[in-house]
């Protein structure tokens, strides 16, 4: 059973590239995703190529392509220093980069905005006032108190449950690849968003230490610690003896920092220390063999609980040995910087660039500005519209012209779900499956309309008929063998055997253990897992995973149904 409640401290996640755009939150700037109509900005072709495990299409030259894809690939293999790639998210779905050369962003952004503020309200800003990018950030026109003022922001990383997108807008010549370096915003995606869920300990001691590394050219440079604070680091450099005591390790790694008996705010500043303290202390390449245990701790214990047992296995240490082993590490980590490197050099991959097709680009193009939908209506739903519309156009300039590609298919019958049309989704997502199509969402979201189609007509005294669940089910199950896994599928796959006249087997019900497994914080998942374990299965499964529910509930309503669930249980068999 993977049946353990383990808590997050995590960074809030943001954009990619250079840094953090603040023109959002300036007053009255509408700080939009990058809005690219073909016709309003005429230039170089689009250029496509594959690196990796990412999809490339540029408008920028193809040295300034090269260089900043060998400057991502350089970045990568870096970062696996410190987050090898078994310990980042997975997708099955091709990453894709779009970099655009920001020479032929002015005369574009003048006309898109002209056409947003068409029949508004607004003042139309003159030529002049339209606002530009910069380098690192976004340059705005002076406010007018009655005037939003529409900028577009010129780096963005955007994400769907299976998939994520990179938008860059490049300045050629001016960027420095040796001082690039890969935002904390994005680390933390990679590490938040792999499953099973990392330990919290490793999260935010990762999360913690990223910040006092720097890349440079083919290394890691790692700053001398800060222990709990540049206070208690001073009296730590002056006498060791005189450092706080270590939570015990035991606590420490089930995320409790409640041994330190002080403020909770004081008590998790401390655990968090500790957090950094253990993961410095793990990547530390002057012990390589150290390392290779470390990864292998970290791993096991996202699907097994942090027992003395297992560290002993992967490290060779009880806790009383980890213990001392951090505390004659620590003042060696607030005194000396640390250099980390790959042990021959980073060659980035041969990079094919060629004329990118119609359908290239209608795919890569028009799932970027289906991603920028949601970003846009969760803060100007007003203009949200604007959004389907160019995605629309984009996809269909490839699909009119006959090309089937089921990943274009799957993109139309997402963006469709995306614009609130469900309707117009299914023939899309019908025919994305029919052709096997790689995209776990477009499977969920087929599965969901066909649940939804078939739960209005049930065949069986007001249940879905074994052939009802099985057109729903495999649909399902497919999106479960494609990486990343989304909770929504187990979700359906729960609530699709809670609607069927057939009860579910043992190993129906172990599939909705092992979304449970991947994601153990998920309170509606456990709820309906433990509502099918009471009712089908074994006494004693259904019991564990209404504890798990009433330990991760978040409010009374949800203690109450678990509650309200445990109450119609038997008592469970004795142990033999």
């Amino acid at each position: 059973m993977f049946l353990r409640f383990r808590p997050l401290l995590l960074l809030p996640l943001a954009l990619w590239v250079a840094g953090p755009m603040r023109a959002a939150d300036e007053p009255g700037v509408v700080a939009l995703p990058p809005f690219m109509v073909e016709e309003a900005a005429k230039g170089p072709p689009w250029r496509y190529a594959q690196s990796g495990e990412f999809e490339i299409l540029s408008r920028c030259s193809d040295s300034t392509t090269r260089a900043l894809t060998e400057t991502y690939h350089r970045l990568h293999r870096l970062l696996t220093l410190i987050l090898p790639q078994e310990l980042q998210v997975r997708h099955a779905v091709t990453k894709t980069v779009i970099y655009y050369d920001e020479e032929l962003r002015p005369a574009a952004s003048q006309e898109i905005i002209r056409q947003m503020l068409r029949g508004a309200n607004d003042v139309v800003p003159a030529p002049d006032d339209i606002a530009g990018v910069g380098g690192r950030g976004v340059r705005g026109f002076a406010p007018s108190p009655q005037t939003r003022r529409y900028t577009f922001l010129p780096n963005m990383r955007l994400w769907d449950k299976d998939a994520m997108a990179i938008f860059a807008i490049v300045r050629a010549g001016e960027f420095d690849s040796d001082n690039m370096f890969l935002t904390p915003d994005y680390v933390n995606y990679l590490v938040r968003n792999r499953t099973p869920t990392l330990p919290a300990w490793f999260l935010a001691g990762l999360m913690g230490l990223y910040p006092q590394i720097k890349f440079y050219r083919e290394t890691l440079r790692l700053e001398p610690a800060v222990w709990i604070s540049p206070a208690e680091t001073n009296v730590l450099k002056a006498d060791p003896k005189k450092a706080r005591a270590l939570l015990p390790i035991a606590a420490f790694l089930r995320g409790d920092a409640s041994a330190n008996q002080q403020t909770k705010e004081e008590n998790i500043r401390v655990w968090a220390a500790q957090a950094e303290l253990l993961v410095r202390w793990g990547v530390d390449p002057r012990v390589e063999a150290r390392r290779a245990g470390f990864w292998k701790f970290v791993e096991r214990s996202a699907v097994e609980l942090p027992t003395e047992a297992l560290l002993a296995e992967c490290l060779g240490l009880d806790f009383a040995g980890l213990t001392a082993e951090l505390i004659a590490f620590l003042p060696t980590a607030v005194r000396k910087e640390v250099t980390l490197r790959h042990g021959t050099p980073i060659t980035p991959p041969a990079l094919a660039l060629r004329n990118a097709t119609d359908g290239e680009i209608a795919r890569i193009k028009g799932d970027w500005e289906r991603l920028e939908i949601d970003y846009v209506r969760r803060r100007y739903p007003d203009l949200a519209e604007k959004y389907i519309e160019q995605a629309r156009r984009t996809l269909h300039r490839a699909y009119d012209r006959d090309n089937r590609d089921p990943r274009l298919l799957a993109i139309l019958g997402l963006c469709e779900v995306d614009a609130g049309n469900d309707a117009g989704a299914r023939e899309f997502l019908e025919a994305a499956a029919r052709l096997d199509v790689v995209r776990p969402r477009a499977w969920y979201e087929l599965a969901r309309l066909r649940f939804r189609e078939r739960l209005a007509a049930p065949a069986v005294d007001g249940k879905l008929s074994a052939t009802q669940a099985a057109e729903v089910l495999t649909p399902l199950f497919t999106a479960r063998k494609q990486a990343p896994p989304i909770p929504e599928v187990y979700e359906l796959i729960a609530d699709v055997w809670s609607a069927c006249a057939i009860t579910p087997s043992p190993g129906h019900l172990a599939v909705l253990a092992e979304g449970v497994g991947l994601f153990p914080r998920r309170t509606s998942l456990v709820l309906r897992t433990a509502s099918l374990y009471a009712a089908h299965g074994p006494v004693k499964e259904a019991i564990a995973f209404i504890g798990l529910g009433q330990r991760i509930a978040e409010d009374d309503d949800d203690r109450a149904r678990f509650a309200e669930l445990q109450s119609r249980l038997p008592s469970p068999p004795p142990e033999k």
